[in-house]
């Protein structure tokens, strides 16, 4: 099978320079080959049973499959995440949520240094409707001994979420790196109920969030040997003595940052989408009610105004259509220095709120 053979057929779904594109790419990762030996013809030497294999892959994307649950991962931030028809496939453009978020927590850092506040307590963030936790991991990744909740109401997603943390954390390994790096506690919960709910007992004992200052580092070190389960086990006796000893102060311990690509395209635009995405990926993380478009972005900030930090971060990915009535709405809400930024492609696709009084 040749290369133009290959492309050819995969545009009968895509426009011939996306084809083109496409069946490089999917040839380079299945056989290590560059562009250049497939240029020159290095596919019709391939033995048949990856002759098959090609041509099995090649059908797949002609039925609509997306390349990468052909492939069975995803590129984000530098890393490999697997994905599935359980979660959406990450987009380049999200990485935003992550560089925002790690320079937030860094200047954050610098900050409580600055005024002497205990700069070794670690951050505390929490990614709502995780996904793949391609968010929530890169952000551990990035910045190491951060506290990182991630939440989702699919069963499915949180293991497919659990597998990249614990896949990634090997890779870290493997690189002679910290190898706690990548682990993130994943909890099921529903980000529309968040507010009304707030935490069990259990979770906020759980990861510290009954205690009004951050545990203690020693504390943090047990509850971190714990967290990359999807339901992490009790801490240690130790360990809950350090948080048990600040629990009468508040009812659920503060985020630094909260970070959320909730579902936000509309049912009347499905038919501008594509099969590929409207057939293979999961309508409940893509879609929400014409009448009520900001539905979780409310949700979400309501929570957020009640358990960010002073001075703590709401980070959004958005409908481009709706960004500027996102960061109005925040406004609204009382949150302070409102910015609405662009994507890669000029769209107004990202919001950012700060909470910076204590009566919001």
């Amino acid at each position: 099978m040749t290369y133009s053979e290959i492309w050819h057929r995969i545009a009968t779904s895509y426009d011939d320079g996306e084809a083109r594109a496409i069946a490089r790419i999917l040839i380079e990762e299945l056989f290590g080959l560059s562009y250049a030996d497939i240029v020159c013809g290095a596919t019709e030497q391939l033995s048949a049973d990856d002759t098959l294999r090609l041509d099995t892959a090649v059908r797949r994307i002609e039925q609509g499959e997306p390349l990468q649950h052909v492939l069975g991962y995803a590129d984000f931030c530098g890393n490999r995440f697997c994905v599935n028809g359980s979660v959406l496939i990450p987009r380049p453009e999200t990485e935003w949520l992550v560089d925002e978020g790690a320079k937030l927590m860094s200047t954050t850092a610098t900050s409580d240094e600055t005024q002497h506040k205990a700069p070794h307590s670690p951050k505390r963030i929490l990614d709502i409707g995780t996904g793949s936790g391609c968010i929530a991991i890169s952000l551990k990744l990035r910045l190491g001994d951060a506290y990182v909740e991630a939440w989702d109401i699919s069963e499915e997603a949180l293991r497919t979420a659990q597998d990249n943390a614990d896949a990634l954390k090997a890779e870290v390994v493997f690189r002679k790196r910290d190898a706690l790096k990548a682990e993130v506690v994943f909890r099921k919960r529903d980000a529309l109920k968040a507010e009304k709910e707030g935490c069990s007992e259990e979770e906020c004992l759980q990861g510290g969030a009954l205690v009004s200052s951050a545990p203690t580092e020693q504390a943090m070190d047990s509850i971190n040997s714990n967290e990359g389960a999807l339901v992490s086990s009790a801490p240690t006796e130790q360990a809950m003595d350090s948080i048990n000893s600040n629990e009468a102060s508040t009812t659920a311990a503060p985020w630094d940052l909260i970070v959320s690509n909730p579902p936000y395209i509309c049912n009347s635009e499905r038919s501008a989408m594509d099969d590929n995405v409207l057939l293979h990926e999961p309508h409940t993380a893509l879609f929400v009610p014409d009448d009520d478009p900001l539905r979780f972005y409310r949700a979400i900030a309501r929570y957020a105004l009640l358990t960010l930090n002073i001075g703590g971060s709401l980070l959004f990915e958005c409908n481009t259509r709706y960004a500027e009535a996102t960061g109005a709405m925040l406004r609204d809400m009382g949150f302070e220095e409102v910015t609405v930024s662009d994507d890669c492609f000029n769209l107004p696709r990202f919001v950012r709120g700060r909470k910076n009084s204590h009566n919001q």
